[in-house]
């Protein structure tokens, strides 16, 4: 049975500013985002004091009222040692979004589903310890994504000062 995960971060700074940030590549707005060969990112992700990569896929932003979306999922790549503990991570799909209030605040929003692994036995253990894994999981990429946002909107909307005009 897939979890649902749902998960909210405040953001500094002007909210139209973050949702035009928000518009703009996700590589631009990831922090150490890389592409693959195929163009699809890879991510850290930070499960407890675990780390793991995982390829995302990001679709192209639209609107909903006052928020901006785009659908993402990840897969967690295999290490080759595929023990137990790096298995915690299962693979996510779901909405990322910025929302902006009536004042003008703009919160960043994970809406996601992901399928325990290990079939009943891993359903039963996430439901007593790992979804609060999965959530601390969602709430650090929210934060690293936040701090990607911020700088890149921040830079976009930074005062252009004016050259001074060449001498002839």
């Amino acid at each position: 049975m897939a979890r649902e995960l749902r998960c909210f971060q405040p953001l500094e700074g002007p909210a139209a500013a973050l949702a035009r940030a928000f518009s703009e590549a996700p590589d631009r707005w990831i922090p150490g985002a890389e592409a693959d060969d195929a163009g699809r990112l890879l991510v850290a992700v930070h499960a407890g004091s675990l780390t793991r990569t995982v390829r995302v896929r990001f679709g192209e932003p639209w609107h909903v009222t006052r928020t901006a979306w785009r659908s993402l999922s990840w897969e967690p790549l295999g290490g080759g040692d595929e023990t137990s503990v790096n298995r915690l991570l299962p693979a996510l799909d779901g909405e990322l979004g910025v929302h902006e209030d009536t004042a003008g605040r703009a919160t960043l929003v994970l809406d996601a589903r992901y399928l325990p692994p290990g079939g009943l036995l891993g359903a039963a253990v996430d439901a007593v310890a790992l979804n609060r894994l999965a959530r601390q999981t969602g709430q650090r990429f929210l934060e690293d994504v936040g701090v990607g946002l911020t700088r890149l909107a921040s830079q976009r909307d930074a005062p252009q000062h004016a050259r001074p005009a060449a001498r002839r």
